[in-house]
This record gives structure tokens, C-alpha cells and sequence, in this order.
């Protein structure tokens, strides 16, 4: 989806919030205190379907009542600012909330495969009982392993940011901001399972600051 409104709200206004510790790797900016009331719509454009999912997921357990952007918006919808506004007034939304991915690194790794083949070789013998024959027969099996190896990218740390904005002051300015990010060796996990795991640890540090 194409949001211009959104990717205006993005820009943070140029003044310095204190930094705070709240998390694991998860930092905010601002009073998260009841910073997200009511009815609340996320949007993480850059996320796939099953994050957004496991996002909304995420913070309906921590207490909030949330729901997805992509959920009132068909894809690649163009929307105007009134037009925006509006959907906000008629769904009765109080508290928006911005996700994006804002740092990534990544690694490239050769990663060693390996199949197995086996083959089996079997001969048959016949031996008389009365006037009834018999098929007897005898197998053996050899087994060879082939390796080989192929060249992966993966993303070794991403960081997120989570912008929240309220109907109070018109979604004009952010409240609060919150900050995580988090390490992976692995080139068998995506970016986005990293994602899903930076915005699970947002959402129980933003219950503990009783931010809903």
C-alpha cells in the first residue's frame, strides 16, 4: 500500500527526547504513560502478511484494542490526506501507530548441503516344494552421500522503529517513540521472523510501561 499521509508522518519533528532503557534492546523516547488509548490502527507496511498477523496478535494479549491498517485499505490503494482523516474519524480511531524498518545488516554465508542416495540390488533364486516354487530373494544396499554448497544472504540485525500518534493533538506530532532491534547468526531466519520477535518484546515493554 501507498500511504503519503503516513510517510509524512514519519518525519519526526527536529527536537531531543531523553533515551530510556525499557526492554531487551528495546529503547523509548517520550511518556509512553496511557500514550495508547481506544481504538488503535498499526501500520507496518514493510512487514508480510503473517507479521502483520502476529502483530495485531501481539498487542491484543498486552491489552490494547487494535487493528491493521491493511484491514480498511484495499492493496495499493492511493490515499488522500482528507480522505485518511476521515477513515480515522468514521472508524472512531484514537491512537495511530507507525512500525518501519529503520537499520538492517546483513552477511553472506556459503551453507553446505548434503543427499543421500541409496541403491538396491536384489537376486532371486527358485527351489522346488513338491510342485509348488518358491521365489527366494536376496538384497543388498549401498548408500552414497553427495555435499554441496550454496551461497545465502541473510540479515544479521535489524532495528525498528514504532511511532505512536494520538486524536488528541490530531495525529499532528508523535507522543512517544519506541526503538528495539535484535541479532541473528542464523541464515536459516528471515527478516521478517526478526521483525516479529523485535515487535513481540515492544509489546510487553510498552504493557510494562502501562502504555494502554
Amino acid at each position: 500500500m501507498k500511504y503519503k499521509l503516513l510517510l509524512l508522518l514519519l518525519v519526526l519533528p527536529s527536537f531531543v527526547m531523553a533515551q530510556e532503557k525499557i526492554g531487551n534492546k528495546i529503547y523509548k523516547y517520550g511518556d509512553l504513560y496511557h500514550s495508547i488509548q481506544g481504538t488503535t490502527v498499526i501500520s507496518f507496511e514493510q512487514a508480510k502478511a503473517k507479521s502483520i498477523s502476529k502483530t495485531i496478535e501481539y498487542f491484543s494479549k498486552a491489552g490494547a484494542n487494535v487493528k491493521s491498517l491493511k484491514s480498511l485499505y484495499l492493496p495499493g490503494t492511493e490515499i488522500s490526506e482528507d480522505n485518511f482523516v476521515n477513515m480515522l474519524n468514521k472508524n472512531n480511531i484514537e491512537t495511530l501507530i507507525l512500525i518501519d524498518i529503520i537499520d538492517s545488516s546483513s552477511a553472506t554465508m556459503n551453507k553446505a548441503t548434503s543427499s543421500a542416495f541409496s541403491s538396491v540390488n536384489a537376486s532371486a533364486k527358485a527351489s522346488a516344494n513338491a510342485s509348488v516354487y518358491q521365489k527366494k530373494a536376496k538384497s543388498t544396499s549401498s548408500a552414497v552421500s553427495v555435499n554441496t554448497s550454496k551461497t545465502v544472504d541473510y540479515t544479521t540485525e535489524l532495528s525498528l522503529r514504532l511511532t505512536i500518534f494520538s486524536k488528541k493533538d490530531g495525529f499532528s506530532k508523535p507522543v512517544a517513540v519506541v526503538e528495539g532491534r535484535a541479532t541473528n547468526g542464523s541464515p536459516d531466519t528471515t527478516a521478517d521472523q526478526i521483525a516479529r520477535r523485535i515487535v513481540r518484546r515492544m509489546a510487553k515493554a510498552l504493557k510494562k510501561q502501562n502504555a494502554f
